[in-house]
């Protein structure tokens, strides 16, 4: 769904488990500029796995954000949680665009597992081949209760939807945004959450497909529980890489690697299906992102039990901010941080 409106900045709200996250990027030419950003922590329950429970204190978090990132906006794009949707490529043959909509629904109507007449359909032509007569299209199908849920909580906020995005597909813009899709020709990008995390497979700069791990932070929150006299707190700071004084390293790096090799094992799993789905012979890179993406090792128990180079996502190598804006800041976790939020206000 989309309301088009012209505009030299944008607003990318990013919904999450714990905390709201909005971020203003201006457009000059082709230059993407963090203007400012804002972050507001989220009432316990407010929301749970995307499902909006408390739509008031959602809306009150929001307009706090809002106010914190640009007072007088009203007009956000906002991303649908991946469970509210189903995403796939579809291999079509060619066909005029006006044609283009009810072959889509037909290839929906065969695939979903969604009764149709509960869906939005949208999707997008990725590549192609007029020497084989064929082309590549990503379907998306949205629930129209959880649509209509986003909308009636940004009202009650004051606020309205520019566009709904996903936020998997604003991870993928703010990839492709920043990193040479050569140097990544098969790579897996791990949006890694508390209860869950996300696996997007980009196969030659396109989106291949999508899968959920079981294994996200909270079983490394859980694993650290176990230590003796830990506080929340500790075990924080420890998820963003850091180990306060008092604590033993050897029993948390311990207890880190046994969390850590059962992730690995849940994305090689995840990985083999990606490779046997489109005969990809290896994957040359994993991105993590996600509030859980700088775990300590994490990033070397991956490389060994994949083989792939394993980075953390950057979306500030080709989007541009102010040194006054980012004082004080560990700009490399805010950016794991804000990538949706930024991945959204890029959206074109």
């Amino acid at each position: 769904m989309q309301l088009f409106r012209k505009k030299t900045s944008t607003i990318g709200l990013d919904i999450g488990t714990s905390m709201i996250k909005a971020a203003r990027v201006s457009l000059s030419g082709d230059k993407h500029v963090l203007e400012s950003y804002a972050m507001e922590p989220l009432e316990e329950g407010a929301i749970q796995s995307g499902e909006i429970k408390n739509p008031s204190s959602l809306a009150q978090s929001a307009v706090k954000a809002m106010e914190q990132c640009s007072p007088n906006e009203k007009y956000v794009v906002v991303a649908l949680p991946n469970f509210a949707i189903l995403s796939e490529v579809l291999t079509m043959d060619l066909r005029p665009k006006k044609e283009m909509r009810e072959a889509v629904i037909v290839e929906a109507e065969r695939i979903s597992p969604f009764d149709m007449s509960e869906v939005e359909i949208d999707y997008s032509v990725l590549e192609r081949n007029e020497e084989t007569g064929k082309m590549k299209v990503l379907m998306v199908a949205a629930k129209q209760d959880i649509i209509l849920s986003y909308i009636a909580f940004l009202g009650e906020a004051g606020l309205r939807p520019l566009a709904l995005d996903v936020d998997l597909f604003a991870l993928t813009n703010i990839f492709y945004k920043n990193y040479d899709i050569e140097k990544h020709q098969s790579s897996i990008l791990l949006d890694i959450g508390t209860e869950s995390t996300v696996a997007a497979f980009m196969q030659k700069g396109i989106y291949h497909s999508s899968r959920d791990i079981s294994v996200a932070g909270f079983s490394f929150q859980r694993e650290l529980q176990s230590l003796p006299e830990i506080t929340p707190e500790q075990i924080h700071n420890i998820l963003n890489g850091h180990i306060d004084e008092g604590l033993d390293p050897k029993s948390i790096t311990k207890i880190l690697n046994i969390a850590g090799k059962e992730f690995a094992n849940a994305v090689s799993v995840a990985s083999s299906y990606f490779q046997s789905s489109d005969n990809v012979e290896k994957v040359d890179s994993i991105i993590l992102t996600g509030g859980y993406a700088w775990i300590p090792g994490l990033a070397n128990i991956l490389e060994l039990r994949t083989g792939a180079e394993v980075i953390v996502l950057d979306p500030f190598i080709n989007v541009e901010y102010s040194e006054e804006l980012m004082t004080g800041v560990d700009i490399k976790k805010l950016g794991t941080t804000l990538s949706v939020a930024v991945g959204l206000a890029i959206r074109e």
